[in-house]
């Protein structure tokens, strides 16, 4: 049997990925129905089996892919295949070719020569070639035409370089490699691509297979803009560090055998351009990572985001130094692609954010750390492979993240007030997510199907969800509320006897209904008794051996080790736990002052909780948690929790009690233990 075009370019697609492909990706590459892709795949399995191979295979949700064993195999038998000259490229891929004519031309190009290289019609050209104009205008460049000159490209040689890595990766992920290869850029993209890969040894790194496609294609057409005389400038600074680094003596051997192979004469420039794109390439390994500045700022940056993430997630990696190296490796180009805005597609992007949507929102939420450094926003793409990264890692040590609930905020007006909010939402309720920022009125029209519930500065109408009123800086009674709320948004909904009776009524027959409700009413009530005597209230928990007054302490250190220590000598909490709630505070801030000068210390249970309980500390003099007075702190009341639950009623009534102005007086000024449990027993009810 025949392939026919668009399933030649298919599968040219797939041998060209190193990743599954879907097949949204490929109606979407090919601008054709999903229903059409999958009876082109028939098509083509039919085809693989004529010619002895196996079928594609195919995972459901990821998409279809060839091992890597066949690829090459196939590539080859498709290459005798007899040349098809009408091939159906997408509008995108025809854009891309315009593009690649024009910056690699050794001679006037005209709209004939698109016409007679794409095969489509004029006014389809004409198109394309105006939509191409709109979106050069983000590489600062501008397509003009000359009746004799033909068309040409007015803009910096970097930033037409950037169009051309943009270009090629739109085809290297559609048309595919050894299309490209054998039908536009001729027999020399052999020998390039064998200097590329002896260029390894010179830098004791391994690139992945489609970085050497990659740059195989780049070297073909930077070589022809060489030729007439199209170079690069680099900043004689920059020059200067990329001279140092190992990817420069290996980019300065390729340049150094193209010269030699192909008798040309390229700048030094070109030399330390090149080492931005090998500084920039993923690896398979690096086993020789040096110990530069950046080296040393980019682990520090790791280090941070790994932070952020067990934070936000609630997870601890058991072996996290490990993670940080791998990290590092792919954190190293990823760097330098950032910095020399060099983008690589992903094409994983779309499945990572709808088959591991928790972890890539995490992943956005630490990589300002990278953001910090690079002077600019990380794309979709960057954030899925740091993802992918993560979520490789919590399947490897068999951790899950906890379901994580999603939250919008409704402000009336502010965006710095909201941003706010969202801020300390984050650093309070690790588990939520804030998917949006909106306004009053954009509040009326907004779809909350997938909101778990609604954070708002202002009174908004009753929808479907739960809604808990703040004020934009959160007092203690705001923080109490959400995190007694938004843990009870995870408990089991109260047993309904109505509901229970609809149910009896389907599989059996009643025969008195009355004395069933009533029963059934009695046993939920017991059952309801034992649940509350199961929470200890407020009273149980901060007793008169757990309450302490001093003058003043050291530092902030000193008064959390001081106030957690009823509960270390009473067999609450082991040292860890302190260990714990220091460490917190060293990584998150002040984040513990929870109203002014009120702290409540505490860590996750499992980092030394033993049995529940709280305790008390009065320091008269205040001690800050920062260098802002607003974080001084007369009273702590350490908090050790068993679970999520148990500690939520006195929680609930510590709340209560620390949201009256008249009871905040009297903890301030008092030095009596017993004024203190008069108004704990006061809330114990």
């Amino acid at each position: 049997m025949i392939l026919d075009a668009r399933c030649v370019q298919i599968l040219n697609m797939l041998l060209s990925s190193s990743t599954h492909v879907t097949a949204d990706k490929l109606a979407q590459s090919l601008q054709i129905s999903k229903r059409t892709v999958y009876y082109d795949i028939q098509k083509i399995n039919d085809w693989l089996q004529c010619q002895g191979f196996s079928k594609l295979k195919h995972v459901r949700t990821i998409g279809f892919y060839v091992d890597d064993q066949a690829k090459k195999k196939i590539a080859q038998k498709l290459q005798t295949l007899q040349p098809i000259r009408h091939y159906e490229y997408s509008s995108e891929e025809r854009k891309a070719w315009i593009g690649l004519l024009i910056f690699s031309r050794n001679h006037a190009i005209f709209l004939r020569d698109f016409l007679e290289r794409l095969q489509v019609s004029r006014s389809t050209l004409l198109n394309d070639i105006k939509e191409l104009k709109a979106e050069w205008q983000s590489f600062q460049l501008k397509l003009e035409f000359h009746r004799k000159q033909g068309y040409f490209i007015k803009g910096e040689e970097t930033q037409k370089r950037k169009a051309i890595v943009h270009h090629v990766a739109q085809l290297l992920a559609t048309v595919g490699y050894e299309r490209l290869c054998s039908e536009w850029f001729g027999g020399h993209t052999l020998r390039i691509n064998d200097i590329i890969r002896q260029s390894e040894s010179f830098s004791s790194i391994r690139y992945t297979d489609d970085v050497i496609h990659a740059l195989t294609i780049y070297l073909s057409i930077f070589m022809k803009r060489w030729i007439h005389g199209k170079y690069v400038q680099m900043d004689a600074q920059e020059k200067e560090v990329l001279q140092s680094t190992r990817e420069y003596k290996a980019a300065h051997y390729i340049i150094t055998q193209i010269e030699n192979a192909f008798r040309i004469s390229i700048p030094e420039d070109e030399i330390s351009y090149l080492t931005t794109y090998l500084l920039g390439s993923r690896v398979t390994d690096d086993k020789q990572i040096d110990q530069s500045s950046e080296i040393v700022t980019l682990k520090q940056m790791i280090k941070n985001m790994i932070d952020d993430f067990q934070t936000y997630a609630c997870v601890q990696f058991k072996h996290r130094e490990e993670l940080e190296k791998n990290l590092l490796i792919h954190m190293k180009p990823a760097y330098y692609r950032l910095k020399y805005g060099l983008h690589l597609q992903n094409e994983l992007t779309q499945s990572v954010k709808a088959n591991y949507h928790d972890i890539f929102t995490l992943t956005k939420k630490v990589v300002h750390h990278v953001e910090n450094i690079v002077g600019q926003s990380v794309n979709d793409d960057e954030i899925a492979y740091i993802a992918m990264h993560f979520g490789g890692w919590l399947d490897r040590e068999g951790v899950s993240v906890p379901t994580r609930k999603k939250a919008i905020i409704v402000c009336e007006s502010g965006v710095g007030t909201s941003r706010i909010l969202q801020k300390q939402m984050e650093e309070l309720l690790p588990t939520v997510d804030v998917i949006d920022i909106i306004s009053v009125r954009e509040y009326r029209a907004y779809s909350l199907e997938h909101v778990d519930f609604v954070v708002t500065t202002i009174p908004l109408q009753s929808r479907d969800v739960p809604i808990y009123m703040v004020r934009p800086i959160l007092t203690a009674a705001d923080k109490m509320l959400l995190l007694r709320e938004t843990n009870q948004l995870s408990e089991t909904h109260a047993l309904s006897v109505e509901a229970l009776l609809e149910i009896v009524k389907k599989h059996t027959t009643i025969i008195n209904e009355k004395a069933l409700i009533q029963e059934l009413h009695e046993y939920i009530s017991q059952s309801k008794r034992k649940e509350v005597f199961k929470k200890p209230m407020l009273k149980d928990l901060l007793t008169k051996r757990h309450i302490q007054f001093v003058e003043e302490v050291g530092d902030w250190k000193e008064a959390i080790i001081l106030a957690a220590k009823p509960l270390l000598a009473n067999g609450h909490i082991t040292n860890e736990y302190i260990q714990a709630m220091v460490d917190n505070v060293m990584t998150l801030g002040p984040y513990i002052v929870i109203s002014p000068g009120i702290a409540l210390p505490h860590a996750r249970p499992e980092h030394g909780v033993k049995k529940i309980g709280m305790s008390f500390l009065k320091i008269k003099n205040g001690c800050l948690f920062s260098e802002k007075e607003e974080h001084r702190v007369y009273v702590l009341i350490v908090l050790a929790a068993i679970d999520n639950e148990t500690h939520l009623k006195a929680l609930s009534q510590l709340t209560k009690l620390l949201s009256d102005k008249e009871n905040m007086r009297v903890l301030f000024s008092t030095n009596s233990v017993e004024e203190v449990l008069t108004l704990i027993e006061a809330y114990s009810h």
